[in-house]
């Protein structure tokens, strides 16, 4: 086992990102984007949402309206793609895959990042490791990855940060082994530059005088808990080095449940929002019941574009259910009510959405009854239900959807650069000539 700073046992932690993800995927695919700026938009092709190294070096912000920046962007050369999010999701799960064979410990942190346990290998010998594991990513899948490696996930995360900033020098892997490095990074790290310190709290502490991680570090967590609150205090003990926080702890249940997007095309056909909502209330349930969560609310909104000089018309609405509920179905009559209500001929819609409230534990066996709504009888049998359509839609590409989303197309997001899906679509494989 590894010993710390102060010569006590502790964990080890690395956390593994690919580089400029979106973009890696498309280059990987697409020989002729290499060491060529690269961009990637958001939905409906809207703002830019990643970028290759040499699209930042061209001065491109992250979140530039891409209808704004296109002129300009297409004279110096830079390449576009929409949002591929079928291969991204699939080259993803092949980095956590290979993530394991360096570690049966790995926590997945967002689509492209994740923390992985190195206990037990020799401390000293762990940049190596490092080293080897970006080595055999980039062999193996052909992702470019950075390492950051500390005695904390948080420590990590700042290594992770650093490797980032200095590439050059340390070829992407940097390893806090010493109380040393630890200080000099920390003293280089603006306190909302931590994991898991919002701008609020950043805020609030420099006004106590605590404007870097080391200042922070040098706090008694005893005081940071009774002056503040616990989280912080854990946050201080991770910056001296004592592990204390799980990855999988700040991935907490969401108390609201939104799903949204953009049409392609202004939509001002009821039938076609008809289908949009239909789709969105599905996609809300399946989030609602991974988290093993109940709605006792939903509410919808409907927007125009407000970028157009077009007549504008914003309207939301709110139901609360009868009793709290896992189904979808459920969920689509109540928001197909509220359509009803706030929808008015004549204006051109760019944005519907659905927001899943009041959101609290579901117990298959504990359901609250009212006299006046019998639906809530079957609840069990429901809940059933949902749990096999969610299995067979994990399963299948065309699963179980409302039939309106199946009979409608026009409101699904505009992706004019979308690149092949190579690794899940037969049709889409690339094709070698000889």
């Amino acid at each position: 086992m590894a010993k710390g700073f102060d010569g006590y046992q502790h964990q080890i932690w690395a956390l593994v990102d690919a580089k400029s993800f979106y973009c890696s995927c498309e280059q990987l695919f697409d020989p002729s984007l290499a060491n060529k700026p690269v961009v990637v938009l958001s939905n409906n092709d809207g703002c830019c949402v990643a970028l290759s190294e040499q699209a930042k070096a061209l001065g491109i912000k992250r979140g530039a309206p891409w209808f704004k920046i296109e002129r300009e962007a297409r004279k110096l050369g830079v390449e576009v793609r929409s949002s591929n999010y079928t291969l991204y999701a699939d080259m993803s799960r092949r980095f956590i895959e290979e993530l394991y064979l360096f570690s049966p410990h790995v926590e997945q942190y967002s689509i492209d990042e994740a923390f992985v346990r190195l206990d037990g290998l020799q401390h000293h010998g762990l940049t190596g490791y490092g080293q080897q594991l970006r080595d055999a990513i980039e062999r193996n899948i052909g992702l470019p990855v950075r390492v950051g490696i500390g005695a904390t996930p948080t420590l990590a995360k700042l290594g992770n940060e650093a490797a980032k900033q200095y590439e050059s020098r340390v070829d992407g892997v940097i390893e806090i082994d010493t109380d040393h490095k630890r200080r000099w990074l920390l003293e280089r790290t603006d306190i909302q530059s931590i994991w898991g310190i919002g701008a609020k709290t950043a805020t609030r502490l420099r006004t106590t005088g605590i404007d870097n991680a080391l200042q922070l570090a040098e706090k008694s967590s005893v005081d940071m808990r009774r002056l503040w609150n616990v989280g912080l205090a854990r946050t201080v003990l991770e910056l001296q080095g004592t592990a204390c926080i799980s990855p999988g702890d700040i991935d907490e249940k969401r108390k609201q449940i939104l799903s949204s997007r953009s049409f392609g095309v202004g939509i001002n056909n009821l039938d076609e929002l008809k289908a949009a909502l239909a789709f969105h209330c599905q996609r809300a349930g399946e989030k609602l019941r991974k988290q093993g969560s109940q709605a006792g609310l939903v509410s919808i909104f409907l927007r125009t574009n407000r970028y157009k000089n077009l007549p504008q018309h914003n309207k939301s609405c709110v139901r609360t259910l009868v009793c709290p509920s896992q189904d979808s179905y459920k969920f689509l009559a109540s928001a197909l009510e509220q359509l009803d209500c706030v929808y008015k001929p004549g204006f051109e819609y760019q944005k519907i959405g659905v927001i899943l409230d009041e959101l609290t534990d579901a117990q298959n066996d504990n359901f609250q009854l009212d006299m006046f709504d019998t639906s809530a009888l079957e609840e069990m049998k429901r809940r059933d239900l949902m749990a096999l359509t969610d299995k067979v839609n994990a399963r299948f590409k065309n699963g179980i959807k409302p039939a309106s989303v199946i009979g409608s197309t026009n409101w699904h997001m505009r992706q004019a650069f979308r690149s092949n899906r190579w690794t899940t679509r037969l049709n889409e494989l690339q094709i070698a000539k000889c």
